[in-house]
């Protein structure tokens, strides 16, 4: 089922919708998938990037969950640092297995990978308005 029709199936808006960003791809499905059963709409992208492609042509973007090591021209600190001087309306969460002191103050949310289902998705329920709340 579509991301949108899934979010109205589960009396959710589809318009907000979350980035994904995670160069391992059995890890960055199995936490969309985990994000889209709970309702959310979520957009995949492989590094930073692509990311950045996704967030100059996708306005509704309202969170956006990078890991930090991947390949490519910047990693997820610069991503978030990046969306921060252009996006700031956009909430940043971390998920790395390579956690330093001091990010949690950072960021919106900080996951430690493996980052388990049920704090990823009631973290990301806190993180997001609910009227951007798909689930």
């Amino acid at each position: 089922m579509a991301d949108a029709a899934l979010a109205k199936k589960r009396g959710g808006s589809p318009k907000a919708r979350i980035l994904l960003v995670e160069d391992e791809i059995l890890i960055r499905l199995a936490m969309a998938d985990d994000l889209r059963r709970a309702g959310f709409t979520v957009v995949e992208a492989s590094n930073a990037d692509e990311a950045l492609s996704v967030l100059n042509t996708t306005p509704d973007i309202a969170l956006v969950v990078t890991d930090i090591r991947m390949p490519g021209r910047i990693d997820g600190v610069e991503l978030a640092n990046w969306i921060r001087r252009h996006a700031p309306r956009i909430k940043v969460a971390i998920a790395s297995a390579n956690i330093e002191s001091g990010m949690d103050r950072a960021f919106d949310a900080v996951f430690s990978k493996p980052v388990l289902t049920a704090d990823l998705i009631a973290r990301v329920r806190k993180l997001l308005p609910r009227t951007e709340q798909s689930g």
